[in-house]
């Protein structure tokens, strides 16, 4: 063999062996960024279980939540890919959820304010208010169409944020009500015959 078929041949065996250590480095970074997105899709699911149990609603800031967070198992490899990982992937998940309540809520309040003459609060649950506007909007197929996409799309629920604003709304106005005719009775109880200068008091 010559001294030319000779390197010819080393220099293939040199671009095997780079393309093997170059396949090799493709799927070790490939299978890192697929432990990385699994990362991310398990802390995304934890805050959508936090986004069920009420603890993270579309107004909720990190700092409010952030110990609560990072005391779940899912925290920490999140953790290990960017010290703002998790901060910004809490704040893109509630930044998209805001901003899809506020699409939903004009319509959800249009259809409240349509129907509140039909539709009592009373004892309601979320589920039923949730029900009732569907049963409401049968006969616009738009509408019940959008409220069923909403009914549907748990724990996110724009239904059930509405629904929870409408609660504390009327817990705020009830309480209003119930200071004002205590404060009502305070004042009457303190008027009294009113004396002209001078009178005394029998």
């Amino acid at each position: 063999m010559s001294e030319s078929d000779r390197q010819l041949y080393f220099s293939d065996y040199v671009i095997e062996l780079q393309n093997a250590e170059d396949e090799k480095r493709r799927r070790i970074r490939d299978a890192r960024r697929r432990a990385e997105k699994a990362q991310r899709d398990a802390y995304r699911e934890k805050l959508r279980e936090f986004a069920k149990l009420g603890t993270v609603i579309p107004s909720t800031h990190w700092r409010s939540v952030e110990d609560k967070i990072a005391s779940d198992p899912c925290y920490e490899p999140v953790l290990a890919q960017g010290r703002d990982v998790p901060m910004e992937i809490f704040n893109d998940f509630v930044d998209d959820w805001n901003e899809q309540y506020r699409r939903d809520r004009s319509t959800i309040s249009r259809l409240w304010e349509s129907s509140k003459k039909e539709i009592k609060l009373d004892e309601s649950t979320g589920v039923d208010f949730s029900k009732k506007l569907l049963d409401y909007s049968a006969n616009s197929p738009d509408i019940y169409a959008d409220i069923r996409r909403m009914s549907s799309n748990e724990p996110l629920s724009s239904i059930m944020l509405f629904f929870n604003e409408l609660k504390a709304n009327a817990g705020v106005n009830s309480a209003n009500r119930r200071s004002s005719l205590l404060n009502d009775e305070d004042s009457s109880e303190d008027e009294g015959e009113i004396k002209e200068d001078g009178e005394e008091a029998e």
